[in-house]
């Protein structure tokens, strides 16, 4: 069944309620160099124990409460995640005291107590602590500090596990999101790593944002993902596609036997090719065979290896009566993709042969890859054209490779946006 928020949270919120919110909303404190603070909040009040509106959790009612506050705490981001929401649950009594407090914690529901055991009020507000970049509420900043490796290794290197988080109760609406836009947050986020500090003098205070009910910022949250990650897309330069050459690239030659006719009947694939297909299929590169050769043997053993099928385009000398280095081929393979010469800087080119694959590439504008396995080649360019712009040894390293090509074409877009600001045509964002 659909999730249908207003059923989740049925009873309309009150002028009287939202400014009750208001006037009893925690102050969060965070990170002094936290990157990312919230910007709404849904409001829901309930008058008895029942599930969360939103959130797969349990609110339930001690003694002397007569009711609970629900901030439903919506930030664009996390530190690994395009949506981010988060929870603190205000359990008041008959005369509007807090005498409870809950909040989440990476999906989890925990009573807000200091190790003293005393409620987490300042200055007459409650006040909660937030992680650095991960935002889970703790009711002091002890619990946070102790985690400190793991919070350093999220805001770090673990920003390459970067995606649009999917929550179940927007699976039907997000359902046209892909990898090639998970892979665009990934390296959105990855570009904005940082080290945590663990002093919490950033004090926030949520009676400061927009308070709608929760079905309203249900139907924000809707809109709003689609909105950032096009301007995400807009901003974050990303490969557009990767052509393969095949023999010593994909396939190991010195294996290929051929039939009374020519064509290859069987030949093995290069250790850990296969794998780096199937990652890049996974992270959503588009993939296009551009391979001098007969167009029934790639048939034969790309189909035979499960390749074929992530194969997007096929662009074989046979069929244009062309070899590489020509042009012709290369900029089939584009036109096959709906990608023209402009895009080219975008597009790598990964191969074995010097002065085929790179020659080639080089001279179209695309993106060199030489990958340097096979030992039946030459090693030495003989032109400039055939310098690569990269070499590997092995397929295996090429996920990592575009990665840090995409995250080199956004440091380059930072930087030439941020001289056209300095230069008076473009502010910088």
């Amino acid at each position: 069944m659909t999730y249908d928020p207003r059923i989740a949270a049925p009873h309309p919120l009150t002028d009287a309620n939202r400014a009750l919110a208001g006037r009893v909303a925690p102050i969060i404190r965070f990170a002094d160099n936290e990157p990312f603070l919230p910007h709404k909040i849904g409001i829901t009040v309930l008058t008895e124990p029942r599930q969360s509106p939103s959130a797969e959790l349990q609110i339930t009612f001690g003694p002397g409460v007569a009711r609970v506050i629900e901030y439903a705490i919506w930030w664009d981001w996390d530190i690994q995640h395009l949506y981010e929401l988060e929870h603190v649950w205000l359990k008041l009594d008959a005369t509007d005291n807090v005498v409870a407090v809950a909040a989440s914690a990476h999906g989890e529901l925990f009573d807000m107590v200091r190790p003293d055991g005393s409620l987490p009020i300042e200055n007459g507000r409650v006040t909660l602590y937030s992680e650095p970049g991960k935002h889970a509420f703790h009711a002091a900043p002890e619990t946070i500090i102790a985690k400190r490796d793991y919070l350093e290794a999220c805001c770090g290197p673990m920003t390459a596990d970067g995606h649009v988080l999917i929550n179940e109760m927007f699976e039907t609406i997000f359902s046209g999101i892909g990898a090639e836009d998970h892979r665009a947050v990934r390296r959105h986020l990855q570009g904005r790593a940082f080290l945590p500090a663990f002093r919490f003098g950033q004090a926030f205070d949520l009676a400061t944002l927009d308070r709608v009910s929760w079905p309203e910022l249900h139907d924000y949250i809707a809109r709003r993902v689609p909105e950032v990650l096009a301007q995400v897309k807009a901003s974050q330069p990303l490969i557009k596609a990767v052509l393969l050459d095949s023999g010593d690239t994909l396939v190991d030659e010195a294996t290929e036997i051929r039939d009374a006719d020519g064509y290859v009947i069987e030949a093995d694939l290069i250790p850990g090719a296969i794998d780096m297909v199937e990652q890049l299929t996974r992270e959503g590169y588009r993939l296009a065979l551009v391979a001098d050769g007969l167009k029934k043997s790639f048939d034969t053993i790309l189909g035979r290896h499960g390749v074929k099928p992530h194969l997007e385009v096929e662009i074989i000398s046979e069929v244009l009566a062309c070899e590489k280095p020509d042009q012709r081929m290369f900029d089939g393979a584009l036109a096959g993709l709906g990608l023209t010469a402009a895009d080219a800087g975008q597009v790598v080119m990964i191969g074995n042969h010097l002065g085929r694959d790179i020659n080639g590439a080089n001279r179209r504008g695309i993106i060199s890859i030489w990958e340097n396995w096979s030992p039946r080649r030459e090693k030495q360019a003989q032109a400039d054209d055939e310098v690569p712009d990269y070499a590997v040894r092995s397929p295996g390293e090429i996920p990592r490779l575009l990665e840090f090509i995409e995250l080199s074409m956004a440091r380059d877009a930072a930087r030439d946006t941020m001289v056209r600001g300095i230069g008076g045509t473009r502010s910088v964002a």
